[in-house]
């Protein structure tokens, strides 16, 4: 098994220029007409409002750059978490390693040690994800090399 989780995106950068660009002229509208009102202070709000929505998206932009590889060998289990500014790995034996699902995760143990991978992905997908781990896991214990031809849905 080799799989490389990544999490969702919300937008793609198009539509995110467009919505952005559609509720920064909404907003642009809207102070036009509070300044003819004479509402000035109005228009810092409207202007944080845009100014949000642009943090927001961009935080989560951020996040979407996160990934885990999971790596499962007869020799190995290789988990890596990768993000922009850190990485981190754990190399357990398929012989000792336990798969586990809670509400935080798909949760890998052998011996003191442990990692969780897969936080972002819905419980669906935790649930297929440590399924398909699992079977891989026996494979490896067993010393089949082939490919698994399962779908993790």
């Amino acid at each position: 098994m080799d799989a490389v989780l990544t999490p969702h995106r919300s937008l793609s950068f198009p539509a995110f220029r467009i919505v952005i660009t559609l509720f920064a002229g909404a907003n642009v509208a809207l102070a036009a007409y509070f300044i003819a009102q004479g509402a000035y202070p109005v228009v810092g709000f409207l202007g944080l409002d845009v100014l949000l929505l642009w943090l927001a998206f961009r935080a989560n932009y951020r996040a979407a750059e996160h990934a885990e590889r999971v790596q499962v060998g007869a020799e190995h289990i290789h988990l890596a978490r990768e993000s922009r500014k850190r990485s981190d790995h754990f190399v357990v034996s398929p012989l000792w390693a336990q798969v586990s699902r809670d509400a935080r995760g798909v949760r890998i143990a052998s011996g003191g040690g442990a990692m969780r991978v897969g936080a972002f992905l819905s419980p669906a997908e935790q649930g297929a994800f440590a399924r398909a781990l699992d079977a891989a896991l026996r494979r490896a214990r067993r010393g089949d090399h082939r490919p698994s031809t399962s779908d993790i849905v």
